[in-house]
């Protein structure tokens, strides 16, 4: 156990109603933070010291692992509370309890993002490696995922698809004409919203040596191993063009967004699984 403070309950696990009074008072920062309002984390947690009689710093920690159950789902977090692994399964009921009183939480309004500058070269970084990957979710965040479908979420989200895109094109743009190629930042295309969708991506762009990229845009708020879908024209045309096409996975949307590439063959780097199928009758 980490040294507790004084006064408070020493050495024993979190209640249950503790919890759920940390949980609310999180979701209520997360509420003031979507909406752009000033609020202090240090006052919450002061607050919350009156009522849990635990240390700042235990707060602190349990504050860390809501915002990591919120990764798994696909969910923005509070900015400062990096998600922290390693919590209690009755964290994880609470958490569903607050989703579930907010239908919205999962739909963010999206139009007021503002990601990363983006010459910053945080943005751009390595896909995941297996080995950065804990494969064993605990039992109730796989249940949680699996009722609130990150992947399901994000592709219905056109609000948010359309917002990962622009930011590609942005960040695209940006990065030729720092490149020195401001003949090829101009004919950088935004073919989704331009042509419309069918073609089996979303951009159009180049190498600062003039290669095309045909990049198809995912996007998510959650972390860079959340699930994403493919349709069947994407996976055609990954393999009709693997010299060319990337799919270009933007992750932690609201939060520090940022993204890597994918290229064909892309089973060899994702683990594709099917989940529906066109059915004609006989």
């Amino acid at each position: 156990m980490n040294q507790e403070g004084a006064g408070e309950i020493s050495g024993t696990p979190w209640t249950d109603r503790e919890i759920s009074a940390l949980v609310e008072s999180y979701f209520r920062m997360l509420a003031l933070e979507r909406a752009g309002e000033a609020y202090s984390k240090a006052a919450s947690r002061r607050q919350l010291m009156t009522t849990v009689r635990r240390s700042e710093g235990s707060i602190e920690r349990k504050l860390q692992n809501v915002s990591a159950v919120l990764d798994e789902l696909g969910a923005e977090w509070i900015n400062g509370y990096k998600p922290l692994a390693h919590y209690q399964d009755a964290l994880v009921a609470a958490v569903e309890r607050n989703v579930g009183h907010m239908p919205d939480f999962l739909y963010p309004a999206i139009t007021a993002t503002q990601p990363l500058t983006l010459n910053d070269d945080a943005v751009f970084v390595a896909p995941p490696s297996t080995s950065d990957f804990d494969k064993t979710l605990p039992s109730a965040v796989r249940r949680l995922v699996g009722k609130f479908d990150p992947a399901e979420r994000d592709a219905r989200n056109r609000e948010l698809g359309k917002a990962g895109e622009r930011f590609v094109v942005e960040f695209e743009q940006d990065r030729l004409r720092r490149a020195g190629r401001e003949d090829l930042a101009d004919n950088v295309r935004w073919v989704s919203d331009l042509d419309g969708d069918g073609y089996g991506y979303d951009v159009q762009s180049f190498d600062a040596d003039g290669q095309e990229r045909l990049l198809e845009v995912k996007t998510t708020c959650g972390h860079e191993r959340t699930a994403f879908w493919l349709t069947r024209r994407e996976v055609d045309v990954a393999a009709e063009r693997t010299d060319v096409y990337r799919i270009r996975r933007v992750f932690h949307f609201r939060n520090r967004a940022q993204m890597f590439e994918i290229a064909p063959p892309l089973n060899a780097a994702l683990a594709m699984t099917p989940t529906t199928y066109a059915a004609t009758p006989k």
